[in-house]
């Protein structure tokens, strides 16, 4: 990763992780998810995905990137209604 990372910052780009299966991927190599999301400008993970909530992503990153994210979501009709029932379930399986 480090060297995907001193490239991006020689040509001044951005890093996005996909990070789906990154609860997996720390567990595996015993690592917390924050070291390996560190070096990264933004991650997307599933909260499905080996967290066991029934449905749910996250996309993180600097405010500037989310404000982008929500108009490209909105722009492509993304997004539920009356999600926030989802949303807990995906809550307690960050929370555990």
């Amino acid at each position: 990763m480090m060297s995907v990372w001193n490239l991006a910052k020689k040509y001044g780009l951005k890093i996005h992780l996909d990070g789906a299966r990154i609860f997996n991927a720390a567990v595996a190599l015993k690592m917390p998810v924050s070291k390996l999301t560190e070096k990264v400008d933004s991650v997307m993970f599933c909260l499905s995905k080996g967290l066991s909530a029934p449905v749910g992503s996250l996309v993180c990153g600097s405010s500037e990137f989310i404000d982008k994210a929500r108009k490209a979501r909105k722009m492509v009709g993304g997004g539920m209604r009356q999600a926030g029932y989802l949303a807990a379930a995906g809550i307690i399986s960050l929370v555990i």
